[in-house]
């Protein structure tokens, strides 16, 4: 039992950046779990029209929380962290199947390093983003989860400007920040052997989980796992 003058750190804060054919709610299994183990979750909304606002809209949430915070960026996500994740209230970045750029490094380079299994056309529209059909979605981000899952997270999608794939950052956060990398092994739209690559290069603690580009919905559990192992590591 603790002693009387002995007092429990609390927990850090977690937010969640999403990546590209996103919004918020493709958090929502992971949310409930990390919850439920007392910690206090944000899911941050990027606009996905430019690298500069989505990064905006991360340090908005980050100005909101008022002790540490674990930063956990998916897919593109990774980027916008490495970015954001300069931010003073940030102590540990996670990486969930996500671009993590070295120094001066495009983020669309990233994704050329060894080929995809999917091949995925994109094709802006007038306004110049771009979307994913619900056959583009299942073929390419989430083979292994249900058909209804799918329509959903097609439905709520964000597209995105194409151009914000050719930002880079300039001193990425991981540099000076702990971070984890969670390998989707079945990825056909990030190669795992990129990921494994990039969480090599940046020094990160590695886990592996058998699923595709999209495990906090075909995975949520080792999701939540990994974010809770980094946010108690240290503690």
């Amino acid at each position: 039992m603790p002693g009387v003058n002995e007092m429990t750190e609390p927990k850090p804060a977690i937010v969640l950046v999403h990546g590209v054919w996103s919004d918020g709610s493709v958090w929502r299994e992971v949310i409930t779990l990390l919850a439920h183990q007392g910690f206090l979750v944000v899911a941050a909304q990027i606009p996905l029209t430019s690298f500069d606002e989505d990064v905006a809209a991360v340090n908005r949430a980050l100005d909101n929380q008022e002790g540490p915070v674990v930063l956990v960026g998916h897919s593109y996500g990774g980027g916008v962290i490495s970015e954001a994740g300069n931010h003073p209230k940030v102590a540990k970045l996670v990486y969930i199947a996500a671009l993590a750029p070295q120094p001066g490094e495009a983020l669309g380079a990233i994704l050329g390093k060894n080929p995809p299994a999917a091949h995925v056309e994109m094709r802006p529209d007038k306004h110049g983003f771009i979307w994913a059909t619900s056959e583009q979605y299942q073929d390419a981000m989430a083979h292994d989860i249900h058909r209804g899952l799918v329509h959903l997270a097609v439905a709520v999608q964000k597209p995105f400007a194409g151009a914000i794939f050719g930002a880079s950052v300039g001193k990425p956060a991981w540099q000076t920040k702990p971070s984890w990398y969670l390998i989707a092994t079945e990825d056909r739209i990030l190669n795992p052997e990129t990921q494994r690559e990039i969480a090599a290069a940046i020094g990160a603690t590695v886990r592996e989980t058998p699923t595709a580009h999209m495990p906090m919905l075909s995975r949520p559990e080792a999701v939540a796992g990994i974010i809770a192992e980094a946010a108690l590591t240290g503690s």
